[in-house]
């Protein structure tokens, strides 16, 4: 069935489809999922009891871990038992000093529930539980995390997960090309038939077969191919025009790309995969210019999830080795890539950090104070002579916001907490930590902003993928979605309050069997009663807890050597980043109105507690 061509029968296979061909439809960050959860506590086991100093973190870990269990669903947790029963109560109450026993059982529970999800074994138990989900009527929050959890587990086991869930979302669809393609990975047929027979028809298989014939994929071994990686460095250079390191070779951009797409002398020397009659490599999107160069990187045959990622590794470190210490500035690595795999080519186009605005400032989605932070330049102005010490302390700090925005989640985490600690200072004086300061003035108006946040996304997302529906469909979800949201210059916006009147007829519109569907029906669940908004509030509370815990744990750890995992450290750089934002634009705010630092941060905590104790009131509507 080709994209444009809509459904009358729409059924909870299609869902599924949707959900695994790669939907635009985000769901709310920040947590840690299940082998990330393992690995966090691999590592503390391994940095002493839970006493003293290291009480916070081992809380913290013990916090996400039991969450990330709670999240997992029957068919999985079934394959975990015992050993998921048996690391729980290890870790029930806390280990202690004199517990070294338990924490060393934990560990070794934890490393057999890790090698479990690396081994592939829980696939055929995930699938099981996606489709459960979706033909449960789970909630959206539910479904999503078995479909993160599915793609994890794929990605861990050495698939190649992304091109595996398009062609499964293939399957579900009954798109005969797919089934084919699936029963020919499967051994089920030896000769495929002709393309032009099969494009845009549907394959005629029931949804429980081709649930079955997923089911197959996922379990089947991951594909094995010869892996050959082209990266690209700006402001660099070498001495000849090919040198070889390895598994990496070097090539002078230039001369390569000469060879390559002008029939130069040299280019029947170049590799197979550059050459052969049959390949599709695209030389023409390699970069140009007298100070670049390109490196092939060959990993060899093998199941790789992420070859680019792992070749990406491979020559960084060879290069960065080779420079450090003399060249300060270093090669500039050029993002994308050019992926051969058995001569089948994929590509990311080749750009570089400061030509891509999302990758300069990674945040700038999710948190719109920077605009708001230009907006106050003019209010600033009148106060920089009179206030100049006052205002220094603040504006530097807003240096320091706007440089973590580009730096990788190790380094923004700790200068953001610095900038932190600095307005913590200002506002509490020296007796209140960073933590503390967040707990007490940002709690309430982070989870406030959650679910604004939650309820513009089912508006903004209501509209998504309305090509496989029918016009009638689309013309009403359309009309609901194009009344509600508006578009400014720097952003696009909804009335509240709309949004909260309008979301049982747009619940109604959306079709079926739709993630727009399932995600607008729980969030109008949600506020349809007191007693849900304040389990909706209570749920972003501990949501907030486990952050803020994980958080102090991922700074102590970068500021005093202690361990940290990859996955804790960017589950909470966006999060701080936001928030040191916000601490910044509130002490901001009070220089240009002339007030004491205190008195804005205390406004907003005011008007944030005023809101918490509304919707936890026994008869209050919920109000955005």
């Amino acid at each position: 069935m080709s994209e444009g061509e809509t459904r009358a029968g729409r059924t909870w296979a299609d869902e599924v489809a949707q959900i695994l061909r790669g939907s635009k439809i985000d769901a709310a960050q920040g947590e840690l999922n299940w082998p990330e959860a393992l690995e966090q506590l691999r590592a503390r086991a391994g940095d002493g009891p839970y006493t003293g100093r290291q009480r916070q973190p081992w809380q913290a870990t013990i916090a996400d871990l039991t969450h990330a269990a709670s999240q997992l669903g029957p068919a999985v947790r079934q394959q975990l038992e015992p050993r998921l029963s048996e690391l729980l109560a290890a870790l029930a109450p806390p280990p202690n000093a004199s517990a070294a026993d338990r924490i060393a059982r934990a560990a070794r529970l934890a490393d057999e529930l890790l090698t479990q999800a690396d081994s592939g074994q829980l696939l055929p138990a995930a699938w099981r539980d996606l489709l459960g989900s979706v033909r449960n009527c789970a909630g959206f929050d539910a479904l999503d995390g078995r479909r993160e959890l599915l793609q994890v587990l794929l990605q861990r086991s050495q698939h190649q997960a992304d091109r595996l869930c398009r062609q499964l979302s293939g399957v579900m669809r009954d798109d005969a090309v797919s089934v084919q393609r699936a029963q020919m990975r499967l051994g089920d047929l030896d000769v495929a038939a002709p393309l032009r027979d099969s494009v845009g028809s549907a394959a005629g298989w029931s949804a429980q077969a081709r649930a079955d014939l997923c089911e197959r994929l996922v379990a089947a071994q991951p594909l094995a191919a010869h892996h050959v990686v082209w990266h690209a460095f700006r402001r660099a250079a070498i001495s000849k025009m090919v040198e070889e390191y390895g598994p990496v070779t070097l090539y002078d951009g230039e001369w390569l790309r000469g060879n390559l797409l002008n029939d130069g002398p040299f280019k029947s020397a170049l590799p197979a995969e550059v050459t052969a009659d049959d390949s599709f490599f695209p030389a023409e999107m390699l970069p140009e210019g007298k100070d670049v160069v390109i490196a092939r990187v060959d990993l060899g045959s093998g199941a790789r999830a992420d070859a680019p990622a792992d070749s990406r590794v491979l020559v960084h470190s060879l290069v960065l080795a080779a420079a450090f210490p003399k060249d300060r500035h270093g090669w500039e690595l050029y993002n994308g890539y050019i992926h051969s795999a058995d001569g089948s080519c994929g590509w990311e186009v080749f750009r570089l950090l400061d030509e891509d605005i999302e990758a300069q400032m990674p945040y700038g989605p999710l948190d719109v104070t920077a605009r708001r932070l230009s907006e106050m330049a003019p209010r600033v102005a009148p106060h920089l002579s009179s206030g100049l010490a006052d205002l220094s302390g603040v504006v530097d700090a807003i240096g320091w916001w706007k440089a973590s925005g580009v730096q990788p989640p190790y380094a923004s985490v700790l200068l953001d907490v610095r900038i932190l600690e600095t307005v913590a200072g200002m506002v509490c004086g020296l007796g209140q930590t960073w933590y503390g300061y967040l707990d007490a003035y940002h709690k309430s108006g982070w989870v406030r902003r959650s679910m604004s946040t939650e309820l513009f996304r089912v508006v903004w997302h209501a509209r998504d993928d309305v090509h496989w529906w029918s016009p009638q469909e689309q013309e009403a979800v359309i009309t609901i979605h194009d009344k509600l949201l508006r578009h400014g210059s720097w952003e696009s916006s909804v009335d509240m309050a709309e949004v909260i009147a309008a979301l049982p007829a747009l619940a109604a519109a959306l079709p079926g069997h739709t993630l727009q569907h399932r995600r607008t029906a729980a969030a109008a669940h949600r506020i349809s009663t007191p007693e849900r908004v304040r389990a909706w509030y209570t749920e972003l509370e501990n949501r907030w807890t486990r952050t803020l815990g994980r958080l102090r744990l991922v700074r102590n750890a970068l500021a005093h050597g202690g361990p940290v995992t990859a996955a804790a450290v960017a589950s909470v750089a966006p999060v701080v980043h936001q928030l040191t934002g916000q601490a910044l634009l509130f002490s901001l705010t009070a220089f240009t109105e002339g007030t004491a630092a205190v008195d804005g941060h205390e406004a907003y905590r005011g008007r944030s507690d005023v809101w918490a104790r509304d919707c936890l009131s026994a008869n209050a509507t919920y109000k955005p």
